[in-house]
Order: structure tokens, then C-alpha cells, then sequence
């Protein structure tokens, strides 16, 4: 079911969803599943020893640290929020590298909501963009894990501009014919399914997460309609065909690995992934 060991995560005393009492060992077996299907958020440590065998994982471009440019001041200072994050031991809301899952090499680009809630930003743009690129270059399937609420707003266009960026990259994966498989966990809002979270090959997500541009309130006063319940869930974009399944987070790491392994026979171009 998992690459490694899951990290202890931060977690509340009831269920939101069935109410019932946590016992956080047991909730770790399930992968941070309960028992009536919740799924709780996972930061980007849980998700590498999810999917990445252990001991594979090697972390790249983690030294591009990102910056105040613009010295933004409200509602908080840009500055202290990234100070916060350095003392928590997080230094971006993406984090890159190469490893194995299930013995097949991958690029895996994590999104970490803790960080600026997952916000794309002028750095984390540039650590995708790389390893879009650098998993065309050497034929290396790329695995994306999102969690984002949206370009980053304390680096004004700066953060807009890498949609662009980075969906450039996105299209050089595609035209050098290498697997590209998405995750969209909760919440994955804004500019990131705008732009690359929904271009993968295979498109999947996890039950009950909320995908969209952005908040039911601000749709119905922009266009005066009255929306469709539930219109932003995982299950609603299913049946809309915005993605391609939505996966129990326990199944995850064997559909992943079933996935490459069908790309591999089929004779798509990513040799690293049939090694």
C-alpha cells in the first residue's frame, strides 16, 4: 500500500465528516483515510512515503528559495510568512525529485498546502518547470500530487506569469510522448487546475476533494446563476469529465504503478519507466 512508513500528521480530535473520535495509529494504517471515507489532508512527507519506494527519493532544486520582490505588506508582511515557513523547515509549496515507485523511475513534483496554501509562486514555477523538462529530456514519467489554493497574490504577476511558463513545459512533455499523471487532492483551486494540474495524461482524483477556479460565492455573483450542487466536488468533475477517476487514497500508489506500467507496454516513449 505505501512506499515507506507515513509521517505523523496534524489532525483533529473527531472525524469532520462522521463525527467519530481519531485514533491517530490506526488513522496512519489507512493512509490518513477514516473509516467512512474522509480523506484528511496530507502534507508533502506523507506523500513521499506514500508513493516513493524507500530510500528512492532524491530531492532537486530544493535550493531555490523564493524571495520578497515586491515587499508586500498586507494583509501581513510577505516577508514574515516566509520566515514562518523557514522555522517549520519548509521552504517552498513545491517540492521536486527524482525516485522509484514500485521499481520504475519517476520525476514527482509535490504540492504543500502548509506553504502559502500551496500557492504557485515565482520558485515553485521554476522547480515545475524543470522537471517537466528534465523529464522530457530523459524520458522519465513525472507524477504531480496537488494541493493548492491558486497563484501566489504576494508575487502579483510574477506568480500569474508561471502558468504560462509552466504549461510550456507541460507541452514539450507531451510532444516528447512521456507519461504525465496528475493528482488533484483537496483543495486544488485557482490558476494550478487552470493550468497544469489538468493536462496530465491520466487525471485523477481524491473522493470529496474540492476542485475549481474559484469559490461558489464568487461564481454566482459574477454570472447571476444558480449552480448545481456539489458542482466543485471530486465526484461532480467526474461526471463532468474534468477528470479521469477519482481514487480512494489507498488504491493510489497500485493504480500509479499499473498506469506506468501499461504506458511501458504499449511502447510509450519513457524508457526510464521500464527499467
Amino acid at each position: 500500500m505505501t512506499g515507506g512508513r507515513l509521517p505523523p500528521i496534524a489532525l483533529t480530535s473527531n472525524c469532520p465528516g462522521c463525527g467519530v473520535g481519531l485514533v491517530p495509529e490506526e488513522l496512519r494504517e489507512r493512509c490518513y483515510v477514516c473509516q467512512c471515507g474522509h480523506h484528511f489532508r496530507m502534507h508533502a512527507d506523507a506523500w513521499l512515503a506514500l508513493l516513493a519506494d524507500e530510500g528512492s527519493w532524491t530531492e532537486r532544486w530544493g535550493d531555490i528559495r523564493p524571495h520578497d520582490l515586491l515587499q508586500w505588506k498586507v494583509p501581513r508582511p510577505y516577508r514574515e510568512m516566509l520566515d514562518e515557513a523557514r522555522e517549520e523547515g519548509l521552504n517552498e509549496s513545491v517540492r521536486t525529485g527524482q525516485a522509484t515507485l514500485a521499481g520504475r523511475p519517476i520525476f514527482l513534483a509535490i504540492f504543500d498546502f502548509r506553504f502559502v496554501g500551496g500557492s504557485l509562486s515565482i520558485v515553485a514555477g521554476e522547480r515545475l518547470t524543470r522537471s517537466f523538462e528534465y523529464a522530457a529530456a530523459t524520458a522519465t514519467p513525472l507524477v504531480l500530487l496537488v494541493a493548492s489554493g491558486g497563484a501566489r497574490m504576494q508575487e502579483g504577476i510574477l506568480a500569474l506569469m508561471q502558468m504560462a511558463k509552466v504549461n510550456a513545459a507541460v507541452g514539450r512533455l507531451h510532444r516528447a510522448s512521456v507519461p504525465y499523471l496528475s493528482v488533484l487532492t483537496d483543495p486544488t483551486y485557482g490558476g494550478v487546475p487552470a493550468s497544469l494540474a489538468l493536462l496530465a495524461d491520466v487525471n485523477i482524483a481524491e473522493p470529496g476533494a474540492a476542485i475549481g477556479f474559484t469559490g461558489p460565492r464568487v461564481i454566482k455573483q459574477s454570472t447571476y446563476a444558480d449552480l448545481p450542487p456539489g458542482f466543485q466536488s471530486a465526484e461532480f468533475q467526474l461526471r463532468a469529465g474534468q477528470v479521469d477517476m477519482v481514487l480512494p487514497r489507498t488504491e493510489l500508489r497500485g493504480v500509479l504503478a499499473h498506469l506506468l506500467e501499461l504506458y511501458c507496454r504499449s511502447g510509450v516513449r519513457g524508457s526510464g519507466a521500464c527499467g
